[in-house]
């Protein structure tokens, strides 16, 4: 065998050790997850000395957080990014449900919920105008806008 050719074999000894090491830490550290329950809140720490232990499913899913999503978040969005909040007259002509669309986000590919926004925005001049078009990308749970701005035909 070649010196090379060697340095490979060990080079795959150890990540397939590493690998196998890291595959047991995880299962180790959540299997020994554990969370205390005092009325209805949720900790890793006990908030009394009578805290239930309870052990989270597998399958537990967390509450949707309070605030817009979907439609109504690219709506507000909107008026805040084109700085309309002070006052000027807009008025959304509509608000409609995209196909998802994969974009770059923080340097990698990102699949988001798109929306579409319609403004019709008054000037000094014309009484509205518009409407122009507007891309909302959200996150997947619809609760984040990772881009807004003007529709690409």
């Amino acid at each position: 065998m070649t010196e090379s050719r060697s340095h490979l074999v060990v080079m795959r000894q150890v990540r397939h050790s590493l690998l196998a090491a890291c595959i047991a830490a995880a299962s180790t550290l959540a299997g020994a997850q554990t969370m205390y329950r005092c009325g209805n809140v949720y900790s890793q720490t006990p908030c009394a000395s009578d805290a239930a232990t309870v052990r989270p499913r597998a399958n537990a899913v967390a509450d949707a957080a309070p605030g817009p999503q979907g439609a109504e978040l690219c709506s507000a969005t909107a008026v805040r990014e084109l700085g309309l909040d002070d006052g000027a007259p807009v008025q959304i002509a509509s608000v409609a449900k995209a196909p998802a669309e994969v974009i770059q986000y923080a340097d990698k590919p990102t699949a988001t919920r798109k929306y579409l926004v319609s403004l019709k925005v008054k000037s000094a001049l014309v009484m509205y105008d518009g409407p122009r078009t507007y891309a909302c990308h959200l996150s997947e749970d619809e609760r984040r806008v990772l881009k807004f701005g003007v529709r690409r035909p």
